[in-house]
């Protein structure tokens, strides 16, 4: 997303366009406010997107007493009729869509299971772009502007490039470029725990100011950094890879090839591939275990299960850590922990705060606030849908030719 070729002016539209889509509906002062513009710097923005059908009024908010004498506020958002935009996850032998309309409502959702390790290259291009087109048909999407991709593993953001995931059996796979052809459309990609973070931090403005933290656990172990509320970026504009950060060199198999990495002791495989040795439960279909198979689990623990309780503890003391790991190399104000295993918490805590305290310098621990958020799959292609309306954002702030 280049902001570089905008004008002055179209830098404006483009401000006041984010902070709408950032904080929902709000009243002319109150983007003042935000934006630090003039009232007539506002009002002017504001009344040429109005004209040109971006936004629309809705005088149904607050009474406002004092500076608007009792007359309710007249909110501003966005028209959901400026065309559309898919939001992809491309998880284990499986992909989650949504389609979102321009003022932000989901439209419709779908589950794909399709097997995705062995093809080569052209083979999931393909298959995703057929997968994305059938969603679109069978929607009815309508005018349909950006695609948003989110998929496990190292993701460079700016070439749009796979460098490896562990869900899938190739490299370098140019992933945005080769769907993008073949649907017509942009493709912006992320990486999963990005798009996740991204999505949490929309939701709560708290961990939109400084340095937010956000650890997710469930398929795999991943980070997304945000500083005031954008992603951090590396140097091939990717995340960061802190799920296959080494622990222990004798510790248990990872997916990507190494021993003793973070995912290897809390992701979903690892606690239920340890709970297979232990009680000899049947092997998932796939290597990946459902939603069904990890609540057993959690359910056998909570029961009582001496063995399965010992695993959870095992799996807490590693995730603090972990946070303790992030704490002291990045010193966040937030850290979220958050993903599908945060299903578990309640087993893992215990463990999870003792080893937070003893292995954290006190000082640095005070400095981070730790938010626990129950999430599910569904924020991953919220993330990326968000990133996709704000490329959408980026051409209605261009001024039309005269």
């Amino acid at each position: 997303m280049s902001l570089s070729s905008l004008t002055p002016r179209e830098t404006a539209r483009r401000r006041l366009l984010d902070a709408l889509r950032r904080e929902g509906p709000m009243a002319r002062v109150e983007i003042g406010h935000q934006l630090s513009m003039s009232p007539a710097s506002v009002s002017e923005l504001t009344a040429n997107l109005m004209e040109e059908g971006v936004l629309l009024a809705d005088d149904a908010g607050d009474a406002s007493p004092g500076l608007f004498r009792g007359r309710p506020k007249v909110r501003l958002f966005f028209s959901e009729t400026l065309g559309s935009v898919i939001g992809v996850w491309m998880g284990f032998n499986r992909i989650e869509l949504r389609l979102v309309d321009s003022a932000g409502r989901n439209r419709a959702s779908r589950h794909v299971e399709r097997p995705l390790r062995n093809l080569g290259a052209e083979e999931v291009m393909d298959m995703l772009a057929e997968v994305i087109t059938a969603f679109a048909r069978e929607t009815g999407a309508p005018d349909v502007k950006a695609i948003g991709l989110a998929c496990q593993g190292y993701v460079d953001t700016k070439d749009g490039v796979v460098a490896w995931s562990p869900v899938l059996g190739i490299r370098d796979v140019p992933l945005a470029a080769g769907l993008g052809t073949r649907l017509g459309l942009p493709v912006l990609m992320e990486n999963d725990a990005s798009a996740m973070a991204f999505a949490i931090a929309q939701r709560d403005p708290s961990l939109r100011a400084g340095r937010t933290a956000c650890l997710m656990i469930g398929d795999g172990v991943g980070l997304g950094f945000l500083i005031q509320g954008e992603l951090y970026r590396g140097a091939r504009f990717g995340g960061s890879e802190f799920g296959h950060v080494r622990l222990r060199r004798s510790g248990p198999q990872c997916r990507c090839g190494g021993r003793g990495c973070i995912e290897a002791f809390l992701a979903d495989y690892a606690l239920h591939r340890d709970a297979q040795l232990i009680d000899h439960r049947p092997a998932p279909s796939i290597l990946l275990p459902g939603e069904a198979a990890m609540s057993a689990i959690v359910d056998q623990a909570r029961a009582g299960d001496p063995a399965l309780l010992n695993l959870f503890r095992e799996a807490g003391e590693v995730l603090g850590d972990a946070v303790g790991i992030l704490i002291q190399t990045l010193e966040p104000d937030h850290v979220v922990i958050c993903g599908p295993g945060t299903r578990a918490m309640d087993l893992l805590r215990p463990s999870f705060e003792a080893a937070l305290e003893t292995q954290t310098i006190p000082e640095l621990r005070a400095m981070s606030t730790i938010h626990v958020v129950e999430s599910s799959m569904d924020l991953l292609t919220e993330g990326v849908v968000m990133q996709a309306l704000r490329e959408l954002d980026l051409e209605l702030a261009r001024l039309k030719a005269a």
